[in-house]
């Protein structure tokens, strides 16, 4: 008998990495696909993708890529940062400056200079259920804010995909914010199918 439970308690451990690599798979997804969608307080680390990117919580900083999430103790409020990620195996550097309240406040996509390299910080590598937790939260309240964004409903349609690509999103809550959601724009869609469409807003491509 305790044989057998070693045996399972070992599987159980040996597979938490890959589920939570999928795990944290499915949430880049989502996030990236209410990136114009969503009111977003993730601050994004790239100048071509919403990822990478990080969240400010008050006691940690959050650092996400495709396939990692680390972090940093937050405690540069009216300082400034510069960060070390890796993203597809290439380091890169990012100097992020904080309000005095621990929020972002800027950050330079400029190169950094070697003598700023040697003083960076590389994030704690943490993939785990605290900093998958982290992300769903947000990506919740992002998913409830939806409708507040006035621009989606001139593009029902492309917002109900963006909507669906969350469904991989294993959390009751996104599950129930998406068939409200999804459910509001179909409304449009069917009410745009009727009218013959709508007269986009002045800015919206």
């Amino acid at each position: 008998m305790r044989k057998s439970v070693f045996v399972v308690v070992s599987l159980v451990c040996l597979s938490f990495p890959a589920l939570a690599s999928q795990e944290l798979k499915n949430l880049i997804a989502c996030h990236e696909a209410l990136d114009g969608k969503a009111d977003i307080r993730s601050t994004k680390l790239s100048l071509e993708s919403a990822t990478p990117f990080m969240l400010v919580t008050k006691q940690k900083l959050y650092f996400y890529t495709d396939t990692s999430a680390g972090v940093l103790p937050n405690k540069y409020a009216d300082k400034s940062l510069i960060v070390q990620l890796t993203e597809k195996q290439k380091p890169f550097y990012r100097l992020i400056q904080f309000q005095k309240n621990g929020d972002v406040g800027n950050v330079s996509f400029q190169d950094v200079t070697s003598q700023q390299k040697s003083a960076s910080e590389t994030p704690k590598a943490q993939l785990d259920e605290g900093s998958l937790k982290v992300l769903k939260r947000e990506l919740v309240r992002q998913m409830n804010s939806v409708t507040a964004e006035y621009q989606n409903k001139y593009d029902p349609a492309g917002t109900i995909e963006s909507l669906n690509t969350c469904r991989k999103v294993e959390s009751p809550e996104m599950q129930k914010s998406i068939d409200k959601q999804v459910a509001f724009y179909e409304k449009l869609l069917k009410k745009k199918g009727s009218l013959g469409g709508y007269k986009k807003s002045p800015g919206v491509k």
